[in-house]
């Protein structure tokens, strides 16, 4: 089933490519209808075969996994013995650790909600764009095929090699969905500018996964096998990996060994000791910038944010959703799965205190920027960029409920944002023109219609018992923590409360001046009937999944817990290493046992 999941939309993409016109729409929306079956169908035996994190749980444990040995045992060893590209021998203790790039696909609480999004979000794009396309519906959707089976195998992807591979991939349908079917007179360098900026900060990425996995090779012991725990001696180097699961483990492993080192060097190894973890710690900083930069263009985080516009106003507003609710999240993803797990010590150190603070001044900055806006798919772009910086400062505050509130925005975001513009093609099928001055009391014209648009903008907002209130209030949470209570967490909390406000702002801002009032609409109305059954059932079922997770968001936050258990657990373990005398959160409740009293 998962590997249908990936290689649906291929065929889809060859099924819809040389179809008329008229069919293609029909064609495309059947084939993502069917995919979003199968997708539900495998999320729920999925979601109830995860496993648990236990206390030593060290890394990923993806189930699913094609190729792997355990399998026909029924005992999963969440690896796999699918090899792409060999890349070097290998000998019988390290059969399933030589260095390759591997076809290593898997599920696990982190990438479960999102391989559902996507989906999910593919079908609605379809139904968005079912006016507006035009002659050339078969090559629109075979690109948005492409682009859907590329998200998804990033998603999926356990091997670094291969996660890069899917994540260039994305560019490549993007690129030509925007340069080709985009709506304006400039998409063609929107298309560009997008390609060439994110490819740019992708090949740094690229410098930083060689960079750990030649840096966290396989810990071997003295008797040639791998370990896993170190507190004697110091390992001697294996072989590379690009396993995800198998690197989170190495990190973590070579990490104590030189902290172990330290501690058991003598008087005259002290100074050799100290100047290898610090060479070791300056060669993690390096290589967390790295990692992060090609992420930090694909969210994007301020000041990476410049390709946005362009790109948002020229791409057809079925791309823009896809670009919002899926792409953007890959960025975030790429964060949570990669930067964090595989450079802890860096993230520790300086991931709130660097990338927090792009991030609370993108949340401002963007805010305002929206307010500012005449075009409504521009106040939408920005509004998605002032909530992806609070998601931002929701992951690098490091905690149970901030990553966990991080991971649920994703989803929420993903369907608010992408609900937002589904709307506003409503109005661009009709009118040609979202410029905001040019209407004015389409409540009267569009009763329907406006109904479905407060209701996703109270979300948009944070409306208590819509979905983004219980991400917001996890992220803001997580802020208040008290490791993060110190000058630059203070003001990060208070960007971050202010962007709530500031959202409400220009949120409702927009509603008084398009929907209330005297009735103003451009003079060259295509159409005026409000909500079709089409948009309806698209519109309904955005409203439908707004609420329920505004209402029950348990069920996903419990999904991804044992894998936000494992983030968080690697980043205990970092602090830990960088300030023994820090207080766990326990002790600051004053729940931990000591013997001070014996």
């Amino acid at each position: 089933m998962l590997l249908a999941l990936v290689a649906g939309p291929l065929l889809a993409a060859l099924i819809v490519v040389r179809r008329a016109p008229g069919s293609a729409r029909a064609t495309a929306a059947w084939c993502a209808a069917l995919h979003l079956a199968l997708t539900v169908v495998f999320v729920v035996f999925a979601a109830n075969s995860l496993p648990v994190a236990g206390d030593a749980a060290l890394s990923f444990e993806p189930i699913a996994v094609p190729g792997d040995p355990g399998l026909g045992k029924k005992q999963p060893t969440a690896t796999t013995t699918w090899t792409l590209l060999p890349m070097g021998t290998s000998t019988p203790d390290t059969a399933l650790h030589s260095t390759a790039m591997q076809f290593f696909l898997g599920v696990d609480g982190l990438n479960l909600p999102l391989v559902a999004l996507t989906s999910f979000m593919t079908l609605m794009a379809i139904l968005v764009s079912w006016e507006s396309v035009g002659g050339r519906a078969g090559g629109f959707y075979c690109w948005l095929f492409l682009l859907q089976a590329a998200c998804l195998g990033a998603f999926l992807s356990f091997d670094l090699l291969l996660f890069y591979v899917f994540f260039e991939l994305t560019l490549i349908p993007a690129f030509f969905l925007i340069g080709s079917y985009g709506t304006g007179g400039g998409r063609r360098d929107a298309a560009k500018k997008f390609f060439l900026y994110t490819l740019f900060g992708s090949l740094f990425t690229l410098v930083g996964i060689l960079g750990i996995a030649i840096s966290n090779p396989t810990p071997v012991g003295p008797d040639g096998v791998r370990v896993k725990v170190v507190d004697k001696f110091l390992p001697a180097t294996g072989a590379v990996t690009f396993s995800i699961p198998e690197l989170m483990s190495n990190v973590r492993t070579w990490d104590d060994a030189y902290e172990a080192a330290v501690k058991r060097a003598k008087p005259d190894e002290v100074e050799a000791a100290v100047a290898a973890q610090k060479d070791r710690r300056r060669l993690a900083v390096w290589l967390f910038v790295a990692l992060l930069a090609g992420f930090a263009v694909k969210v994007p985080i301020v000041p990476f944010h410049t390709w946005l516009p362009s790109a948002y106003a020229e791409a057809p507003l079925a791309v823009t959703l896809l670009l919002s609710a899926i792409l953007a999240k890959l960025g975030t993803f790429g964060i949570l799965r990669i930067v964090l797990p595989l450079a802890p010590e860096p993230a520790v150190q300086y991931g709130l205190a660097f990338v927090g603070t792009l991030g609370g001044i993108g949340i401002v900055y963007a805010a305002l920027c929206a307010y500012a806006q005449k075009d409504l798919r521009l106040l939408a772009a920005y509004s998605s960029v002032s909530h992806l910086g609070f998601l931002v400062l929701g992951l690098f505050a490091l905690t149970l409920e901030s990553v966990s509130g991080a991971m649920l925005h994703m989803v929420n975001h993903g369907l608010t944002a992408g609900a937002l513009f589904a709307l506003l093609a409503f109005l661009a099928d009709r009118y040609r023109t979202l410029d905001v001055h040019q209407f004015g009391g389409l409540f009267a014209r569009f009763p329907r219609y406006t109904f479905f648009m407060l209701i996703i903008c109270l979300a948009a907002v944070g409306m208590p018992g819509l979905n983004n209130f219980a991400s917001e209030m996890l992220m803001l949470a997580g802020l208040f923590d008290p490791r993060n209570l110190n000058r630059v967490g203070m003001g990060l909390a208070i960007c971050a409360a202010a962007g709530v406000f500031l959202s409400a702002w220009y949120t409702f801002t927009m509603t008084r001046r398009v929907f209330f009032g005297p009735v103003k609409e451009p003079l060259a109305a295509i159409e005026t009937k409000d909500v079709t059954s089409r948009e309806a059932l698209t519109f309904g079922l955005f409203a439908a999944l707004c609420l329920a997770l505004g209402l029950f968001p348990q069920p996903v936050l419990d999904t991804m817990a044992p894998d936000v258990k494992r983030v968080v657990g690697a980043a205990e373990a970092a602090r830990t290493r960088l300030n023994p005398n820090q207080k766990s959160p326990a002790q600051y409740r004053g729940n931990e046992k000591t013997t001070s009293n014996h």
